[in-house]
């Protein structure tokens, strides 16, 4: 689903500034019919949208790259994918460590543990945390097509590197993920994925 909530966070000025390259799209008439919700989803968010109340102030953290990292982190909805959920739920403690697996024409990937831990990606440094975000490519390995890279690939220097800069604060959570062997029950994130039985 749309992860409002995370865009919830974005500061009036950023937010405007989406507002005005929408406007500058030329116009398509795609008539679409109205969004239904699926059973139980449309009973369980009719209390989750909070409005705001007050203005969103443009975040001053161009001095600091963590917090700049921080937020774009929100922005982007990294820990959505990279972080494990149960019923929709992120399980607590296991923050950007890794578990989701998607499904799509590509087959099924789970996102990687993002935690400086050795089960993680500590042996990233910034040179190939940039490659990797603009390539989809760890050296040879390619990452599966449910990395966003099409977006990723965008972004500024300052701005991976700042995410960067944010995910090195992180938390150490140990979880292998390793999509590269067969699926198999993780007691840590109650899923099943590569690795999965030697957690």
């Amino acid at each position: 689903m749309m992860p409002y909530t995370n865009y919830r966070a974005m500061s009036d000025e950023d937010l405007a500034s989406v507002v005005v390259y929408f406007r500058s799209l030329p116009p398509v008439r795609n008539p679409l019919p109205p969004t239904e919700m699926i059973f139980p989803v449309k009973y369980l968010i009719r209390g989750v949208p909070k409005p705001l109340t007050s203005p969103v102030p443009e975040i001053l953290v161009t001095l600091d790259p963590v917090k700049r990292g921080e937020y774009l982190v929100r922005l982007v909805s990294c820990g959505n994918c990279h972080t494990p959920a149960v019923r929709g739920q992120q399980l607590p403690g296991m923050a950007f460590a890794g578990g989701f697996t998607r499904s799509g024409p590509w087959g099924s990937a789970t996102s990687a543990n993002l935690t400086p831990d050795p089960s993680g990606i500590p042996y990233y440094d910034e040179a190939l945390f940039l490659e990797v975000m603009r390539t989809g490519f760890v050296k040879a390995r390619h990452l599966s097509p449910a990395m966003p890279t099409m977006v990723t690939k965008n972004m500024s220097d300052d701005d991976l590197k700042a995410i960067f800069a944010y995910l090195r604060t992180l938390k150490p959570v140990q979880h292998r993920v390793d999509n590269s062997e067969p699926p198999t029950y993780c007691k840590l994130c109650r899923q099943k994925h590569g690795a999965g039985i030697r957690n």
